[in-house]
């Protein structure tokens, strides 16, 4: 496997477990299960560095919000 396809892999991941961590968080709260403090680092953790620094979320975001003129 080649660098670039492990790190597109990569970024994949990157986008789909802050999001994930996202819905069972709010499943927490509608079932009344107890949210963890390690949910809640983990969650603003993977926000962060999934802004900051993920190219693929960075490219998917101008293509979805990119203004038409």
């Amino acid at each position: 496997m080649d660098f670039n396809k492990l790190m597109l892999y990569a970024n994949i991941l990157g986008i789909c477990l802050p999001v994930a961590l996202t819905y069972l968080v709010i499943a927490n709260l509608i079932t009344g299960q107890p949210i963890y403090p390690y949910t809640i680092v983990g969650l603003a953790f993977g926000y962060a560095v999934m802004i900051k620094r993920n190219m693929l979320f960075h490219e998917l975001w101008e293509k979805w919000f990119k203004k038409i003129k």
